[in-house]
């Protein structure tokens, strides 16, 4: 796991909302509350988060599909789905 998670203050005036679902959870605790630096997107933050992007099959911002080039905005909820496979 990489540093963000770990030891960077949060600032409750510029924080996403980071929802990790499945085996993402491998990655970083269920919930947590993000800083969010002007201009980042959500590909930024799943690098930051130390997360390969190809695991990241669906990205939910405040409810409504994006892509991960999706700029993010203090108050975001950000919902990180990963790739199912089976058969």
């Amino acid at each position: 796991m990489t540093g963000r998670l770990e030891y960077r203050t949060v600032e409750l005036a510029n924080t996403v909302e980071l929802v990790l679902v499945g085996l993402l959870r491998d990655y970083g605790p269920a919930q947590a509350s993000l800083p969010v630096e002007p201009g980042e997107t959500v590909l930024d933050l799943i690098r930051e988060l130390g997360l390969n992007p190809d695991l990241v099959a669906i990205v939910m911002v405040n409810g409504r599909q994006q892509f991960k080039s999706h700029h993010l905005q203090p108050g975001d909820r950000v919902k990180l789905l990963p790739m199912v496979g089976g058969g």
